[in-house]
């Protein structure tokens, strides 16, 4: 069956649910929970989205969030990539680390926000991981009492329409002993939470195009990101050998193939080398951005200025 599009509009209200590819481990060590969050913090400052509320668990995430007028998409993009990319350089690990395409479901922001976020944070006690929420470190819950947080969580309008840091608190409480709710994940259409009215005003929506059907000619992919690094094409098909031209060369492979998706043997092509040398500068590139956050934050710069 085909994939069914996302809808898209400013303000929307989204229930995000990654899983972990064949439900392996996402977080192995206390190191991978902060880079997804640190990741986390980054894109919904970049891309002007609301987090209400998220729970890392070891082979999934949840997060509650508002959409932009940028596609939902491109904020998933960069924290999935972002994150796969330090989780293979810290783990020696290659491939997909997250199960292919994202859950993304729409609530009904009266109805559910504040129900959502309650559920969201109790997952690890549902879970059995702890017993009382405040005992996770990974979920948007200490940010709510005040405590110490990674300040990402928005607080604002759910502790207005609670009344404060102690109703919350007793929000919590209340549904600690509360199972697994069906509900949230079996909806309308496959992608609306909500009344049957608010379902078909949404229909009426724009749908979210998918950044990997809508990418750009590989041709013109180069000449932009080229044009970016101020170096010549011609001269990274060369010979030339030169420190900043392998540099530009391997930068240019990365983020075309790695980031973007493009078919190695094709990006390989295209610069005038076969698919093991520019394989091997990928490697050691990757290898680079480990001890390198400079090289990271430019590699993510030139893949967002690619998708806009």
């Amino acid at each position: 069956m085909a994939r069914r599009p996302r809808v898209f509009a400013p303000g929307l209200l989204y229930h995000v649910i990654v899983r972990g590819n064949h439900r392996q481990k996402t977080f192995w060590d206390k190191r991978d929970f902060q880079a997804y969050l640190e990741r986390l913090s980054r894109y919904r400052k970049k891309f002007g989205v609301t987090v209400y509320a998220y729970c890392l668990m070891p082979n999934h995430v949840h997060l509650l969030v508002e959409g932009s007028n940028e596609p939902l998409s491109k904020f998933m993009q960069g924290l999935q990539q972002g994150y796969t990319q330090y989780f293979n350089r810290h783990h020696n690990k290659v491939g997909h680390l997250f199960q292919g395409r994202y859950h993304a479901i729409v609530c009904e922001k009266d109805e559910y926000l504040l129900a959502l976020v309650r559920y969201i944070h109790l997952n690890p006690v549902r879970a059995k991981l702890v017993r009382r929420p405040e005992q996770y470190l990974y979920t948007g819950h200490a940010e709510y009492r005040g405590s110490n947080g990674a300040e990402i969580i928005d607080a604002r309008m759910v502790l207005n329409m609670l009344g404060g840091k102690r109703a919350y608190q007793r929000f919590m409480t209340e549904a600690i002993d509360e199972g697994h709710r069906e509900e949230y994940y079996e909806v309308e259409d496959q992608r609306f939470l909500g009344s049957e009215r608010f379902a078909a005003e949404l229909i009426k929506q724009p749908v979210e195009k998918d950044i990997a059907r809508t990418r750009k000619p590989l041709g013109r992919m180069l000449g932009a990101l080229v044009k970016k690094l101020e170096v010549d094409e011609e001269t990274l098909r060369g010979a030339d050998r030169s420190w900043r031209t392998s540099r530009a060369r391997a930068v240019v492979g990365y983020v075309l193939v790695r980031r973007l998706g493009y078919r190695l043997m094709e990006v390989a092509t295209c610069l005038g080398r076969d698919t093991a040398t520019v394989s091997s500068l990928l490697s050691r590139l990757g290898e680079r951005m480990g001890s390198d956050n400079s090289l990271e934050a430019k590699i993510d710069g030139l893949v967002q200025d690619c998708l806009e």
